[in-house]
């Protein structure tokens, strides 16, 4: 089992930290055993991390993406997860700007996605989910959408129908969104398909709904949050 404490090895760490000496934390882990690494990881991501300014935060998290990605690309999303919820860390910082156009880029495809998979699922608001997608190149509406359906939440649910209008031309596709999201078997996403349903018009997709949108409703689903999240939540 992996190590998560080291007294010796947070206060090296933390020396190291506290003097904003990157080059030496670098060496320093490149020095350890293998398990000594690890626990140097999860000593980083869970604790000394939490405790950095944003421009010291992006600025570790890049150093050690772009040497040891393997190692550090989850971890450090990991640790960016509850300060960006916090609102200790937001998107708009210009340390992240600076990681997202490293990773776009040198073509980081695997590292956004681990990205991408860590903080869709902390996003508090459609605009943050947008903006993710629109700072880590993810453009295409079919792979938006591959990330929507492993996404639980309203904020995602509302970008999967604005994203299903740049594919209205795909019925067929479009159907076999709804059913992906009607086989999860929860609630939340059976009334998301009975939505997509209803605004699409997708009448073929076959099932028990209960959900009946007024003119005006259909009108303002795809632009107006509160109007989704009513509607989906009284289905």
């Amino acid at each position: 089992m992996d190590q998560h404490y080291h007294p010796l090895i947070l206060q090296r760490l933390t020396g190291l930290f506290a003097a904003r000496d990157w080059d030496g934390l670098q060496t320093y882990l490149a020095s350890l055993s293998n398990a000594h690494f690890r626990t140097a990881g999860y000593l980083i991501g869970e604790r000394l991390m939490q405790e950095t300014s944003p421009d010291d935060f992006w600025k570790v998290m890049l150093r050690l993406i772009h040497w040891q990605p393997k190692a550090f690309t989850v971890t450090m999303a990991k640790a960016a997860t509850p300060r960006l919820i916090g609102g200790s860390l937001t998107i708009n910082d210009t340390g992240f700007l600076r990681l997202a156009q490293y990773l776009c880029t040198e073509e980081r495809w695997i590292d956004r996605q681990k990205l991408l998979k860590q903080w869709l699922p902390a996003a508090r608001d459609p605009q943050t989910i947008e903006r993710l997608f629109d700072l880590l190149q993810v453009e295409d509406p079919r792979r938006r959408t591959d990330f929507l359906l492993r996404t639980d939440g309203m904020p995602a649910a509302f970008v999967l129908l604005r994203t299903l209008r740049f594919e209205e031309h795909d019925r067929t596709w479009q159907t076999g969104v709804c059913r992906t999201l009607m086989k999860r078997g929860d609630s939340l996403s059976f009334n998301i398909a009975s939505i997509l349903r209803e605004f699409f018009g997708l009448h073929e997709l076959k099932g028990t709904f209960s959900l009946h949108l007024q003119p005006f409703e259909l009108s303002r689903l795809d632009t107006d949050f509160g109007t989704f999240q009513r509607i989906a939540s009284k289905v």
